[in-house]
């Protein structure tokens, strides 16, 4: 069964509202990565903005690219978490632009069009299986990074073991960090898929894409495309488990009907 935002308490509507924030950052910029008619509407000099809750911890960023080092010239500002929640979902809700500099506009304009192009890029049968795998992973890796410190989920991350796992799908590669009750993600460069990491803990890699997008769309159960050898997992076992075990968590905080 389903749960209404109006059911949920203080610390979940404030968890929900950080993961809706930072999962629309981060779709917007991998958009931005796999389209090339976002990169044209990028100015010379990037993008960089940020989105703040009132009451949360400090405001998340926008980079675009994600190589750019210029400062944000634009604060998105929700004066609760209903307010964040419902307009990072696509209904209406208040949100205000506290311009930090030059280009403020031009970055809010950016970042909407750059979020309505990644939900259009998931939806499109046209979307190439790289592009949609990114997508995919990113939801799922960053959303995983939002909610960990969550209290529900306390004695669960007290079991998992601390390390590093590296996630592999083609030539996307990421390192996700457990340390105590938060998860850290880091996007890795494209030569690491191919060379590996030695610092690893353990690795998860799916067989091409389409294995990657079949088990996060949640088409394929993880456990049968394990047995089919569609995805691997090397090295310390109980720390890729407790993951999935918070990847549950995720998914019904991604299920709450606004």
């Amino acid at each position: 069964m389903k749960t209404n935002f109006a059911h949920l308490g203080p610390e979940e509507r404030s968890v929900l509202a950080r993961l809706k924030a930072s999962l629309a950052l981060r779709l917007a910029e991998e958009a931005c990565a796999a389209d090339a008619e976002l990169q044209k509407r990028c100015p010379p000099n990037g993008i960089a903005m940020k989105l703040g809750i009132r009451g949360s911890d400090a405001p998340l960023r926008l980079q675009v690219p994600r190589t750019s080092s210029r400062r944000p010239s634009l604060l998105l500002f929700f004066p609760n978490t209903e307010a964040a929640v419902r307009v990072l979902s696509g209904a209406k809700g208040t949100a205000i632009p506290l311009p930090l500099g030059s280009g403020a506009f031009v970055a809010l304009t950016f970042f909407r069009k750059a979020l309505g192009r990644a939900a259009e890029l998931l939806r499109s049968p046209d979307t190439s299986e790289e592009t949609r795998a990114g997508l995919l992973l990113a939801a799922t890796l960053y959303g995983l990074e939002a909610i960990a410190g969550e209290s529900y989920l306390e004695r669960r991350m007290q079991i998992i073991p601390d390390g590093v796992v590296g996630i592999r799908a083609g030539g996307i590669a990421y390192q996700v960090t457990k340390k105590g009750r938060t998860i850290h993600v880091q996007r890795d460069a494209p030569s690491a898929a191919a060379s590996g990491s030695p610092h690893l803990d353990a690795l998860l890699s799916f067989a091409g894409y389409r294995s990657a997008i079949d088990v996060l769309s949640g088409k394929r159960q993880a456990v049968v495309a394990l047995g089919s050898g569609e995805v691997r997992v090397e090295g310390l076992l109980p720390l890729v488990q407790g993951l999935f075990a918070v990847l549950d968590r995720l998914s019904w905080y991604l299920g709450v009907e606004v």
